[in-house]
């Protein structure tokens, strides 16, 4: 099922700060652009929004050429349990409306984006840990990668990469009150930015 939860994964020589694309209760498909091996082993770490700690799991890579699932060999019966009532809420909420398994906050964060030899502005709308809302004028397909930095300190700007999962424009919906822009999910970036992000997270729960 359609899941986005940020996502951590450890080998011997480096560490991808990521999100799911779809989850089950034994296996996760992670969004990373890093190539990695068939049946490499890696820690991952999958960060739910139910507010405990990291459900953490020994992985092994499925199959590297396509779509890049980890099956989740050793997760605890408790961090099992904890997946499969995710799944389930999300499931309920899907009959009802479509949903996000993590909760989005408004923001206004200027923002710069590069992608297809450009470089634009932009506004973040609305964030949550998996991804954010970006306002702006520019064209882009749906599946195509940008390199992102949020502007949320001038020093100190958050730096990831994120593939555009939606498209906003009000002229092709024929409803000018839409705003313009694109919704992105978070792909590859470190602990710093997962930390940066966190924090920007907990200032709005406030």
């Amino acid at each position: 099922m359609t899941i986005v939860v940020p996502v951590r994964l450890a080998t011997q020589d480096r560490v991808i700060q990521t999100t799911s694309r779809e989850l089950t209760a034994s296996s996760v498909l992670v969004a990373t652009q890093q190539r990695l091996r068939d049946e490499e082993l890696l820690d991952a770490q999958l960060y739910l929004p139910d507010g405990g700690s990291p459900v953490s799991a020994l992985s092994k890579v499925r199959d590297a050429r396509g779509e890049l699932w980890l099956d989740l060999l050793d997760a605890a019966a408790s961090a099992s349990a904890r997946i499969r009532d995710l799944i389930a809420k999300c499931v309920t909420a899907a009959q009802r409306s479509p949903h996000r398994a993590s909760t989005r906050y408004p923001a206004s964060i200027p923002a710069s984006i590069e992608a297809a030899s450009k470089r634009f502005a932009a506004k973040v709308t609305d964030i949550s840990s998996g991804g954010v809302f970006v306002r702006c004028r520019e064209s882009l397909e749906v599946g195509s990668l940008v390199s992102m930095k949020l502007l949320v300190r001038p020093d100190e700007p958050v730096a990831m990469t994120a593939r555009i999962i939606h498209v906003s424009d009000p002229e092709r919906r024929h409803a000018p009150w839409v705003e313009r822009g694109f919704g992105l999910q978070f792909v590859d970036g470190d602990d710093e930015c997962r930390r940066q992000i966190d924090a920007i997270l907990a200032a709005r729960r406030r």
